[in-house]
This record gives structure tokens, C-alpha cells and sequence, in this order.
């Protein structure tokens, strides 16, 4: 009995240290993980800086140079077009070279916060005419439903801003044309709502809404979505989305002051 318990003990006592030194090697092997992902969250952050630097050079030469030659009254109809053609195209370009900027600023933590009262209500009546020329492109009508009054938040006004400016803009570029964009401003228990309703095609996963996968084939509505859920982040927000009986609804919460 000696001898089996001996044994027995023995056993017990090789098999917790091996279980120990798995459980040594697997967390070696997690935190090599974890440094690798971060290696790799740096890099693509640089490589998106310097994307958006190397390219915003020539891009700024080719709207100089058109906006030049659309000045000149020679053209004749098809150069005219031609030259808005170009103009238009390297404004997109530009629009993706600023977000792409703003992103790698975001994921490498460069983004400094300053701290304010803020009026929701005249943020968003501040960033609505700043959409105006893209939704009468699509003859799009931005309803902004009255609210009650509403409490100040304490936050940062241009992330506050932006944030706003990337939802409306992202709900303007999924929507069919002629359609309405409902956007209601309400008072949660911990901060602020904003409700934006389109009657674009449903979400496939409401869940990953403002998140872009390495096989995302993104394009600048997407990419101004992944920095508007960025910010919210940054000031302590959020970003969710769901798919209603006919288009979709996102809403941007907002607290009252940070960490509330």
C-alpha cells in the first residue's frame, strides 16, 4: 500500500508540473502572440501614414492643375467635362487619403483630447451644410427630428464633430437615391443618443458595424465609419447598428462627461 501510494503520489506530482510547464509554455507562446500583433499594428499604422503622405504631394498638384484648367473659358464641352472628370475623381482620392491619415493616427495612439461643454443640437446643425452637396447629388432629405432640451456633454468638440460628420456621410453614401435620412437626438440613462435611419440594404452583421477585416473590400464609407467608431472610443462612446423592416439604423451614444 506503501509503494502504490508512493506511486500514485508520484504520478500526481509529474503530472501537475506537466501541466505546469504546458501552462508556462502557453502563455510564453500568448504573449509572443500579442507582441507579434502589436508589431504588426504598428507597422500598418506606419504604412498607412506614409501612404497618405507620399501620395497627398502629386494628388494636391492634380486638383491645382485642373482647377486651373476649368478656369479657362476656351474649353469646349467635352475638355470641360474631361477636367471635372479628374477633379472629381482626385476629391475622392483625397477624401481616402484623410481618412486613411486619421486612422493610422488613431490605432498608433496619437490622438490628443481636449475637454469642453458641447450642445449636441448645434454640433449637428453645424455638420448637416457640410453634407448638403452630397445628399442633393443623390436628392437625398436629411430630416432632423426637434428634441427636448438636451444636457451639455464635456467632451472633445472636433472628435465629437467628426465623429458625426463619418455616420451622416457613411448614411448618405449607403442610401438609395430620393430617399429620407431620419436622425432623432434623445437622452439615454448614462448620456446621449443619436439615432440615424436610412432605407439602405440591411447590415449582414449589425454586430461588426465600423470594425474593416484584412478581406473587407472597404471603401471611403466604410473607412469614415471605422474612424467615427474610433473616436467614439476614444471619448469613452459607442457605435452599434441594427437592421430594421426596411433599411437599417445606427445609433451614436454619447456620455455626458468622460468616464460616466
Amino acid at each position: 500500500m506503501g509503494l502504490a501510494k508512493a506511486d500514485t503520489d508520484n504520478g500526481l506530482a509529474a503530472k501537475a508540473a506537466d501541466v505546469s510547464a504546458r501552462s508556462s509554455s502557453d502563455s510564453e507562446s500568448l504573449q509572443k502572440e500579442i507582441q507579434e500583433l502589436r508589431r504588426t499594428s504598428q507597422y500598418r499604422s506606419l504604412f498607412l501614414s506614409r501612404l497618405a503622405h507620399e501620395l497627398r504631394t502629386p494628388l494636391t498638384s492634380i486638383l491645382g492643375f485642373s482647377e486651373i484648367m476649368l478656369s479657362q473659358e476656351k474649353l469646349s464641352g467635352a475638355q470641360r467635362g474631361f477636367c471635372q472628370r479628374i477633379q472629381s475623381s482626385a476629391q475622392q482620392l483625397q477624401a481616402s487619403l484623410n481618412q486613411l491619415s486619421d486612422l493610422a493616427r488613431l490605432e498608433a495612439g496619437q490622438a490628443q483630447l481636449s475637454s469642453e461643454e458641447i450642445s449636441i443640437a448645434e454640433t449637428i446643425a453645424d455638420v448637416l451644410p457640410a453634407l448638403a452637396r452630397g445628399a442633393e447629388k443623390k436628392r437625398l432629405k436629411l430630416e432632423l427630428a426637434p428634441s427636448d432640451e438636451l444636457p451639455l456633454l464635456t467632451s472633445d468638440a472636433g472628435r465629437v464633430r467628426q465623429a458625426l460628420y463619418n455616420v451622416f456621410a457613411y448614411a448618405i453614401y449607403r442610401s438609395p437615391e430620393r430617399s429620407t435620412i431620419a436622425i432623432r437626438v434623445e437622452t439615454a440613462t448614462d448620456g446621449l443618443a443619436i439615432l440615424v435611419r436610412d432605407t439602405g440594404d440591411r447590415f449582414q452583421d449589425p454586430s461588426r458595424i465600423g470594425i474593416i477585416g484584412p478581406d473587407d473590400n472597404s471603401g471611403t464609407g466604410e473607412l469614415g465609419l471605422a474612424i467615427a467608431r474610433q473616436c467614439l472610443e476614444l471619448l469613452g462612446g459607442t457605435l452599434s447598428a441594427r437592421n430594421l423592416d426596411e433599411g437599417a439604423e445606427l445609433r451614436i451614444h454619447f456620455p455626458i462627461r468622460p468616464g460616466s
